[in-house]
């Protein structure tokens, strides 16, 4: 077993404590340890003129990544971006290259679909690019238009200018007098033609004359069809008094359902149905809400205790009812045991002796936990290792490293139960724990301890503990 000194004690308390001052000056001096995250998708432009690594990646203007790289793939410019881990990227999105002013620089902004499509994952290449127009081809286009306008003003000038140009004005107006004058001239030789086309008229209405007396003759047939609408309308008059009876029914149930009689009638009139059916559809949508926010995650990490030389293992499930709030099961092997103290008294030869007796139980001990998160500081409380307790983490760098200590095992006999620690998150499964077990132990149970451990989100058992009630606090 490992024996620590006083002194080494005190030099391991001020590393922790030099080791917390520098994670705090990182964390107000703005560090991001965890700016490496993200994610990688590719894509594929004609043109990359302006462009440098490092380029901001916007979507609707937000800053989500940067340019990783870019080169030269055949004919065309292959860029890597990095994503920030968290952003989502859809199939459907849309990569513009654009200038965040006149002479600015370069950046990449992301465009979303109009419909959701399947996200995007690390080294995915995003195939729709956006037509667009740099400014050396919109500053050259201007030039041509300006030289185009210079020539047609010349040409204006040239025109209306000098003496000579007057008078070849002069002549276009002289010409065209002259195309009014024969315009009118036309016009009066198409008087005749307009008189031949009134006489064509005539002839039409002497044709329509023609058409009349035409229907006169079938005079006959006429009668024969009104007589036929004489007989369907006398059928409707049969069919009327049906049509009038289930008018009459119609009515009937329209004012049943108006006085609340029947179902219908309670469903549209009946408040309280009305209650009753809000209240149900309420309580539905409630539980789904409840449902969707249910999280549930299984973890288990085990810790080395130097002093020891041996590993005391944790098995844990996290019950999340929603986000600030979950509820602690842990199942923990601890290979000292779990110790209990109590005193004895003994009567030999009329001497009264009283005894402190430690006793070790079962090395498997259970932890109970309801816990309360408020911004980067979360309270526990309940049975911790099969005694009550409290804990408390502080979390930084969001949430990539947390700083734990707990207190329990309250017993008069001996000192209470402290520990503290720090666990740093490798990913999104992995993670690193570290700290001093026991620390104020008159036992000789403290001990330094390092571990790791792994947990991931269970969502099959979401939807058996979604449909147990909750405590609010």
């Amino acid at each position: 077993m490992i024996k620590l000194t006083p002194e080494t004690k005190v030099g391991l308390f001020v590393i922790v404590g030099i080791a917390l001052l520098v994670i705090m000056s990182l964390k107000l001096g703005g560090v991001d340890i965890a700016s490496d995250e993200g994610y990688e998708l590719k894509m594929r432009l004609d043109n990359a003129i302006g462009l440098d690594p490092g380029a901001a990646i916007t979507i609707a203007g937000v800053e989500v990544g940067n340019v990783k790289s870019i080169a030269l793939e055949g004919s065309k410019a292959l860029i890597t971006i990095k994503v920030r881990s968290g952003v989502e990227v859809m199939r459907n999105y849309t990569v513009a290259l654009k200038t965040s002013g006149l002479l600015g620089e370069k950046y990449l902004a992301l465009i979303p679909g109009i419909k959701p499509a399947p996200l995007l994952t690390d080294g995915d290449e995003i195939k729709s690019i956006a037509a667009y127009s740099d400014m050396d081809r919109l500053i050259t286009a201007l030039s041509d238009v300006a030289v185009d306008i210079k020539k047609i003003t010349g040409s204006l000038g040239d025109v209306l200018g000098g003496k000579d140009n007057q008078a070849s004005l002069g002549s276009i107006i002289k010409n065209l007098q002259e195309i009014t004058s024969s315009v009118n001239s036309i016009v009066a030789e198409n008087d005749v033609r307009f008189t031949t086309v009134m006489k064509n008229m005539e002839s039409f209405s002497a044709s329509l004359k023609d058409i009349t007396e035409m229907l006169a003759a079938n005079k006959g047939n006429f009668n024969a069809t009104m007589k036929n609408v004489s007989e369907a309308m006398a059928t409707l008059n049969k069919i009327a008094p049906n049509v009038n009876s289930t008018v009459s029914s119609i009515s009937k149930i329209a004012k049943r359902i108006e006085r609340g009689e029947g179902t219908i009638g309670k469903l549209i009139n009946d408040d309280e149905t009305h209650t009753n059916i809000n209240q149900a559809l309420t309580g539905i949508n409630k539980f789904i809400n409840k449902a969707d926010r249910f999280r549930t995650y299984i973890s288990f990490r085990s810790e080395f205790l130097f002093d020891e030389s041996d590993t005391k293992n944790y098995a844990s499930l996290r019950l999340q009812p929603k986000p600030g709030k979950y509820y602690l099961i842990e199942v923990i092997d601890d290979p000292r045991g779990h110790r209990t103290t109590s005193k004895r008294t003994k009567v030999i030869n009329g001497q009264t002796t009283r005894a402190k007796v430690t006793t070790t139980d079962d090395d498997v001990t259970f932890s109970v936990q309801i816990a309360k998160r408020l911004s980067d500081l979360t309270l526990r409380g309940g049975m911790i290792e099969s005694t009550g307790g409290v804990g408390l983490d502080y979390h930084l760098f969001k949430d990539k490293l947390k700083l734990t200590f707990e207190a329990y095992d309250f017993d008069s006999d001996r000192a209470t139960h402290l520990k503290s620690g720090l666990s740093f998150a490798l990913n999104r499964y992995f993670f690193l724990t570290a700290g001093y077990d026991d620390f104020i132990s008159d036992a000789g149970l403290e001990s330094a301890y390092a571990g790791v451990g792994f947990r991931f989100e269970d969502k099959d058992l979401k939807f058996l503990f979604s449909i147990m009630p909750s405590v609010n606090f």
